[in-house]
């Protein structure tokens, strides 16, 4: 993992620009959850640094929708259902990523929203991304089972990688769950705190997964080397 991570990478491969959104995005998002845990009253800061997160969510949504098309094209013309699953992996959570864009520019541009105004754009497009990024953790998971939702393979980068991924899904599905709100009038949710603290593990686990995919980089280059 050191070696992979320190070996040289070429910045204009997709793979590595993915893998660099996935780090930069999710760490943003980790530092404005958990400022938004020690300062309750900076949401302007903790908003927009989650909004600027989310951008690089999406860019690295878009990088790895690319890699898997691509992918997808070099595929032969009778294939397993399961091999289609990175592609159906990417394109979900790059819609997920989307959905992240609406909810936390929201937040951050519109200090006090109506009620529909944050139902719709605030609550709806959260609780729906975290459902395609679930969604999308089980196809990748598919993809490195080969078939199977479920397999041990603690010796393969990528079985790691799909199993951080699908931890930080988890975080994030209970992130909106407690978002959703319990008095929509005042605006309130049901745990803010419990909200921020799982945006905040999950948003860890995709930077690891993130750190995870650089390594998986370098790791064909050093292994034949």
């Amino acid at each position: 993992m050191t070696r992979a991570l320190c070996h040289p990478k070429q910045l204009n491969r997709l793979e590595v620009l993915t893998s660099l959104a996935f780090i930069v995005g999710p760490l943003l998002f980790a530092i404005g959850s958990l400022w938004s845990l020690i300062e309750p009253g900076a949401v302007e800061i903790s908003s927009a640094t989650l909004a600027m997160g989310s951008v690089f969510f999406t860019a690295g949504g878009w990088w790895q929708l690319r890699q898997a098309q691509i992918a997808v094209e070099k595929l032969p013309a009778e294939t397993e259902n399961w091999q289609w699953c990175g592609l159906r992996c990417a394109l979900t959570q790059s819609m997920g990523t989307v959905l992240f864009n609406i909810n936390t520019f929201f937040l951050w541009g519109w200090a006090q929203p109506n009620e529909i105004g944050w139902l719709l754009l605030a609550v709806l497009p959260n609780l729906l991304g975290s459902i395609l990024f679930l969604i999308s953790a089980a196809d990748g998971l598919i993809e490195v089972g080969h078939g199977k939702l479920l397999v041990y393979e603690p010796n393969h980068l990528g079985w790691w990688i799909a199993m951080v991924n699908g931890l930080g899904c988890l975080w994030f599905m209970q992130s909106a769950l407690a978002a959703l709100p319990n008095h929509l009038p005042e605006q309130s949710v049901f745990n803010a705190d419990m909200a921020a603290r799982t945006t905040f593990l999950g948003s860890l686990a995709f930077a690891v997964v993130g750190l995870l995919s650089l390594a998986e980089c370098s790791e064909d280059e050093i292994t034949s080397t």
